[in-house]
């Protein structure tokens, strides 16, 4: 038989997150004492006691809430790159054209970059006129398609490393002087 004055189990849990939290206390000094001496007698409450004054109990049952679409849009309109930041990535690609300019002529002296470059040209108006219709399938030579494969290739290449680039540091110069 309980004492008198005594609280049921079924009123403690009802008031115990208000206990833990010492809002019980606050509002109700009396009711929150008969918590206290019902919890010196009952294992069962006290172990429903330490559980909800455990933090990663109380934070595991925490929820929160969705975020607004305009939280997500915001982000996103901040997360995003700007025009600019294309166009500087784009600009990297200038030095290594550079370099490969500087590898053809260094493999074929000036002369040999000039004689590519004229060939190179010849073969994209005999590409056009053959597209227009007007003329044969140009016969290209296999040295010609194999520098073309390379220079597709590194410009893959820089491509790849420009988007690493670009993931990697998204806002430029603007992040670093907002930190």
């Amino acid at each position: 038989m309980s004492a008198p004055g005594a609280i049921p189990c079924g009123r403690v849990r009802v008031v115990l997150e208000a206990y833990v939290d010492g809002d019980l206390g606050l509002e109700d000094p009396e009711l929150a004492q008969k918590v206290r001496e019902h919890l010196a007698t009952c294992a069962d409450c006290r172990l429903q006691y330490v559980q909800a004054a455990s933090v990663p109990f109380r934070l595991k049952a925490l929820s929160s809430p969705p975020p607004s679409p305009s939280l997500v849009a915001g982000v996103m309109r901040i997360v995003k790159p700007s025009p600019d930041v294309y166009r500087r990535a784009w600009i990297l690609l200038v030095p290594e054209t550079a370099l490969v300019a500087f590898i053809l002529w260094y493999l074929s002296g000036l002369e040999g970059l000039a004689s590519i470059a004229s060939g190179v040209m010849g073969d994209l108006q005999a590409l056009v006129g053959w597209g227009s219709g007007s003329g044969p399938m140009p016969n290209v030579p296999s040295v010609d398609v194999v520098l073309l494969i390379a220079l597709i290739a590194l410009t893959a290449t820089a491509a790849y490393h420009l988007s690493i680039l670009i993931r990697l540091n998204p806002g430029g110069g603007r992040r670093a002087a907002s930190d």
